[in-house]
């Protein structure tokens, strides 16, 4: 199973030894669960700390910034060129940014609103869905 979104694909490329994939398969793939992983060791080990509540929301900004930067470069050093590239470069740090807020609210304090987090998860579920490339 390929870790990027796999293409419909049309023609020859038909024959394809994966199929396309769905929404659920989308969804999953897009979010850069490589990042997020040390994106959550990072942001768990800083709740623990017990940073200053002054400065620890400009750290958790700070963290979602240089991640979601990341997110790009991974992508677009990592994924395939073309139509897979464009659509990760598009979804991925949505979806990184959706998952990243609501994990650092112990340190974003009254800088953390609920209702921002649901709607975040929500676009990044639509990217999912609306982005399914197609070659």
């Amino acid at each position: 199973m390929s870790r990027f979104v796999v293409l419909t694909r049309t023609g020859l490329a038909a024959g394809g030894t994966e199929p396309p994939d769905g929404f659920g398969a989308r969804l999953a793939k897009y979010l850069p669960t490589e990042l997020v992983s040390i994106y959550t060791i990072t942001i768990g080990g800083l709740v623990s700390a017990k940073p200053d509540t002054a400065i620890a929301p400009w750290i958790a900004v700070g963290l979602m910034v240089v991640f979601c930067a990341a997110t790009l470069v991974y992508f677009k050093r990592k994924a395939p060129e073309g139509h897979v590239r464009r659509a990760h470069l598009i979804a991925s740090p949505i979806a990184f940014v959706a998952w990243a807020y609501p994990l650092a609210a112990p340190l974003l304090g009254s800088w953390f609103i609920g209702w921002i987090a649901i709607i975040g998860q929500a676009i990044a579920a639509l990217a999912a869905w609306l982005l399914g490339p197609h070659d």
